[in-house]
């Protein structure tokens, strides 16, 4: 990270953030940008909040919150109060709230007013909203959706399971007007090469529309909506060819960025240890070596020497121009092997299991050992050990098979799953923590070094969500202060979402 352009950035966002209230609609977080109502201009930006690409807002949010998810570890202090040690600073932990509120909702309004709040364009602003807004709601709970409205972001807070209904029906709504927009006009691209995910194809946006809500539906544990959602005649994203992935386009990869050329993240210990114990072919696509091994770095770790630890643990191995995943075939696999343990639907639990493991290695690009690989009843997560910096090592307990295993109860089958999706998502962070939080699996190394004050008392939970915004408590205080009563507990690291108990 580049330390001025960092405090310049957050200087910016919190005067942008008290300023905006009255006229929220007129700008786009880039001062620099075109100011139109033309959707093709404003729809970029919108997008890119769904995985961010442009590499302070990638850092600030998708990489130090992402990190909570046990794919990375952030191998820089920057003066020490830190994500990973649950201690972030009031200015940090407002990024991954305000960055995606200011990027969604300055170009929504302005789209809905060029639109009269109808067609093709509005439809794509509304699925993109709910989808940032379904991140947002995970990182912190209770957040402004249903009564947002242009000019006016302080406003009452919804529940987080109304929040998680009303992203449902934005999604539901959006993916039939594309559909059938798409079913008319097979061959138009109405946002082209503007579109980072589907270059304008709304048949796939309809597909991953349905895809969030089994995602959504999952989380909340509504059969209901999954159901909705599966059986639709929109589809959902079955194949490869239908994963929505961010291209940086001009912009390098983030994850390469940060990792190779800054040295600000490492890969983590806890999913090199399972890929590792596991033997997996994909290891070579998602991290580099180290003198002939994947090393990954423990979390957490309050003090060190950044310039004498980072050469000692594996990078990413993304390229400059590799796309960046926000929603893969494997996932939706996974999702449909929970569903049928939790008798959900009907089909076999093991099927759709190998095929996620098999979407994900075809993703990757991974040929040979498939097979291999899925009939392996006897590896297991490797413990943390011979720390290369010093680190203490980590004793895993869990046992979980690659195998699919028939004699086991609904949590050693759950298990299974969740560790094989967690691992085919990778490097979506966000999503792996708040899975974690949702299911407990997989097992991820504690932090070295607790700085939470006391706030955090259950080392293996960890940090559950982030407090709000500082903006939040002082502009809109009193929904604030209501919006604490819909989070059923004090707004700090350690209180649950209605989703994540385990």
């Amino acid at each position: 990270m580049k330390t001025i352009k960092t405090i310049i950035s957050i200087a910016a966002m919190a005067a942008l953030t008290m300023g905006c209230t009255a006229r929220f609609g007129e700008y786009n977080t880039d001062p620099y940008a075109v100011k139109s109502a033309d959707p093709a201009i404003l729809m970029p930006t919108m997008i890119e909040a769904l995985m961010y690409v442009q590499q302070n807002d990638s850092q600030m949010v998708d990489q130090m919150v992402g990190t909570l998810g046990g794919y990375f570890t952030l191998s820089n202090r920057w003066g020490g109060q830190n994500f990973d040690t649950f201690n972030a600073s009031d200015d940090w932990n407002a990024i991954p709230y305000e960055t995606p509120f200011l990027d969604i909702y300055g170009n929504y309004f302005e789209i809905e007013k060029y639109t009269s709040g109808s067609g093709h364009y509005y439809a794509i602003a509304t699925l993109v909203k709910a989808a940032a807004m379904m991140r947002v709601a995970d990182c912190y709970g209770p957040i402004p959706y249903s009564k947002v409205q242009d000019g006016k972001m302080y406003v009452a807070y919804d529940s987080n399971e109304d929040v998680y209904a009303n992203i449902i029906s934005d999604l539901r709504s959006a993916a039939g007007v594309l559909y059938t927009y798409a079913s008319e006009n097979s061959s138009k691209r109405p946002l082209g090469s503007q579109d980072a995910l589907y270059a304008g194809d709304y048949m796939k946006w309809a597909k991953f529309a349905n895809s969030l809500i089994m995602r959504a539906a999952m989380r909340m544990g509504s059969k209901e909506e999954f159901l909705l959602a599966y059986e639709s005649p929109y589809g959902y994203i079955e194949t490869n060819a239908d994963n929505a992935m961010m291209d940086p386009k001009a912009q390098r990869n983030p994850y390469d960025l940060a990792s190779e050329s800054w040295g600000d993240i490492r890969v983590n210990s806890s999913i090199v240890d399972y890929m590792n114990g596991y033997s997996d072919p994909r290891r070579s696509r998602y991290f580099s070596q180290v003198g002939g091994n994947y090393v990954g770095m423990r979390s957490g770790k309050a003090e060190f020497d950044k310039s004498e630890v980072t050469p000692k643990f594996s990078m990413t191995n993304f390229e400059e121009t590799s796309k960046l995943p926000v929603f893969v075939a494997a996932e939706s696999s996974f999702l449909l092997a929970e569903a049928v343990l939790r008798g959900w639907i009907s089909g076999d639990a093991k099927t759709f299991y190998e095929n996620g493991i098999r979407l994900s290695m075809e993703q990757w690009g991974v040929t040979a050992g498939i097979d291999t690989y899925i009939a392996d009843a006897t590896s297991v997560p490797a413990s943390h050990t011979a720390d290369p910096a010093g680190f203490p090592d980590y004793t895993r307990l869990t046992k979980v098979k690659i195998a699919w295993d028939a004699s086991a109860d609904f949590e050693g089958n759950l298990e299974q799953v969740i560790t094989q999706k967690w691992i085919a998502n990778y490097p979506m962070g966000i999503e792996a923590w708040s899975e974690w939080r949702r299911t407990g699996y997989p097992e991820l190394a504690p932090v070295i070094d607790n700085r939470s004050g006391n706030v955090i008392t259950d080392d293996k939970r960890g940090m559950r969500r982030l407090r709000y915004s500082f903006n939040e408590q002082s502009l809109n205080k009193e929904n604030y202060v209501n919006a604490l009563q819909l989070l059923g507990g004090a707004d700090n690291e350690a209180t649950d979402l209605f989703w994540a108990k385990r």
